[in-house]
């Protein structure tokens, strides 16, 4: 099989096992209420905020299903040195979060949250990285792999765009609670990474 061909193989039952996958992963319903708790301060600015979020996980998912063996062997890093760097990162920013709403804003933008933690690593992290990476070869292909990504980027946009409904109907005080439980999801799921990573890391040299 050319290039080419390969390229553009495109198979609807791979296509359905790629996407129900990378879906999983991203996990944009899951990404919701740490969403709220995250733009707690921001909640005018919250559809800007999920428009930058996707535009940059796209283009991270994008560059890494095209290029992400390359990337890895130039930089001699692996998906699990990743998950571990992620994780430390996102357990700083659980830290931060659960000292309360002035020390978490301070300094802050939109853009901030917008590039980390919500378009890396919530929604494109290094489980998304390495499903992407693996979508993109055989017996799947890199214009699957792209036709997933757009879709499941679309559905998040959507997804996370009517998140203000539940921060409106959980009220100041529901909020505060969601935000202190928030901190305490994105603390389990950093230490989640940190752990596979290194235990992946530990089984490979073993």
């Amino acid at each position: 099989m050319s290039l080419l061909t390969s390229f553009f193989a495109f198979d609807f039952v791979l296509f359905t096992e790629a996407f129900v996958l990378l879906f999983a992963v991203m996990d944009a319903i899951g990404t919701v209420p740490i969403f709220i708790g995250l733009t707690e301060g921001f909640a005018d600015h919250r559809k800007r905020i999920v428009k930058q979020a996707v535009v940059i996980s796209t283009a991270i998912l994008v560059v890494f299903a095209l290029f992400g063996w390359l990337i890895f062997e130039a930089f001699g890093i692996t998906i699990n040195d990743f998950r571990v760097a992620g994780g430390i990162i996102l357990f700083l920013v659980a830290v931060e979060h659960l000292r309360g709403s002035d020390s978490r804003s301070k300094g802050l933008q939109p853009s901030d949250i917008a590039a980390f933690p919500l378009a890396t690593p919530l929604l494109a992290g290094p489980g998304a990285i390495s499903t992407v990476i693996i979508i993109s070869t055989s017996p799947y292909s890199p214009l699957l792999a792209l036709v997933v990504i757009f879709i499941n980027s679309a559905l998040a946009y959507v997804i996370l765009s009517g998140s203000g409904w539940v921060g409106r109907f959980l009220g100041p005080n529901g909020t505060n609670a969601l935000s202190r439980i928030t901190a305490l999801l994105i603390a389990a799921l950093a230490v989640s990474f940190v752990v596979t990573g290194i235990t992946n890391i530990i089984a490979a040299v073993g």
